[in-house]
């Protein structure tokens, strides 16, 4: 008999929910790998009033948003920009009292055919080990600069890269967990995993490739038991106020989109919220798994771009759409302990 993996999703301050999902192969720890330490800095509320779908309005308490953090587009192979890069995260993760934590993602782009590494967003290649060595280096970066005073600050850093290029497939998906394992894995001999967890990431969009590919990958990433993978990806035409497992672009579907961002046993989720069109769609999502699945998806926060694309939501509305789209129904209501942008390196 298979062992059901936990996943610990954060619930409110202080409060912890195990996620009981599909067979798996994994026990993930609360302190591994959802640290959500968040729970003091989110003690202040304020209120909201929101309309639910009949126009009844409910006032309720709406979580604080936390602190957003930077993720990249990679455009280089500099282990010493990515080391400054992680080194202001850890400053800034220390200099709150208490300490908070963070997720960040450093995107590679998409992975080369024959699984030597990626091509990033400005054409430039970048070797499976040049991105373990940017990688590390980050990590090297939090853990020094928070400095003797915070050992308890956490990041969670995920390798990221998309479902846009050739290797989107079983082996591709392994090939990332494996370069994840190998930093982690260096992280532990330096003594960075103290303070900084590894994970993989994915860009996954209905745009980019198939569903049946995409799965694939998922599949290959899990294969190796002990990590995670974030999808930052989009639901892209995917319905905003149906939950029948409804058609998305390019011959994906909300069960697509949940399995891929919650149903495999690796993965989590912090959807892109560019506009509030995409809040609705990760609502509906989460809410047909709710019917559906067993279960609502639990998100970590979301991902905005506004630092790329002033006319797209900033990180305050991000947040605010997303958080209040899915606390219209008990059954997808929760807390998110993340607030993600996304920036060129």
């Amino acid at each position: 008999m298979s062992q059901r993996p936990l996943r610990f999703v954060w619930q409110a301050p202080g409060t912890w929910v195990i996620g009981m999902l599909q067979p798996g192969y994994i026990l993930f720890s609360k302190s591994a790998f959802v640290p959500c330490m968040r729970g003091l800095a989110l003690l202040c509320c304020v209120c909201a009033t929101v309309t639910v779908a009949s126009g009844t309005p409910m006032t309720f308490a709406m979580q604080a948003q936390p602190p957003t953090d930077w993720s990249f587009y990679m455009n280089s192979t500099s282990t010493a920009m990515s080391y400054n890069w992680g080194c202001n995260m850890g400053r800034a993760d220390a200099s709150h009292s208490p300490v908070i934590n963070s997720e960040v993602v450093l995107d590679f782009g998409g992975q080369l055919s024959n699984g030597s590494g990626a091509l990033m967003i400005n054409g430039v290649t970048i070797s499976n080990a040049q991105i373990e060595a940017v990688a590390e280096e980050f990590a090297h970066g939090y853990w020094h600069c928070t400095g003797s005073g915070d050992t308890s600050s956490v990041l969670k850093l995920g390798i990221g890269t998309n479902n846009s290029y050739y290797d989107v497939s079983s082996a591709g998906g392994k090939t990332w967990v494996n370069m994840v394992a190998a930093v982690q894995s260096y992280n532990h001999s330096k003594g960075y995993d103290s303070q900084v967890v590894m994970m993989g990431a994915n860009d996954m969009e209905p745009g980019f490739g198939s569903a049946s590919s995409t799965i694939a990958w998922a599949q290959g990433f899990a294969s190796v038991s002990g990590y995670l993978y974030l999808d930052y990806g989009s639901a892209d035409g995917c319905p905003q106020y149906s939950t029948g497992n409804g058609s998305c672009n390019n011959g994906w579907n909300q069960y697509h989109e949940w399995y891929l961002s919650w149903g495999s046993p690796a993965a989590i989720v912090a959807p892109e919220i560019y506009y509030s069109s995409m809040a609705r769609q990760w609502a509906m999502i989460s809410l047909y798994a709710a019917q559906s699945q067993g279960g609502a998806v639990q998100m970590q926060g979301p991902m905005d771009e506004y630092d790329l694309d002033t006319s797209s939501l900033t990180p305050r509305q991000a947040w605010s759409d997303l958080w209040t789209n899915l606390n219209y129904k008990s059954s997808t209501a929760q807390n998110m302990p993340f607030s993600l942008e996304i920036h060129q390196e």
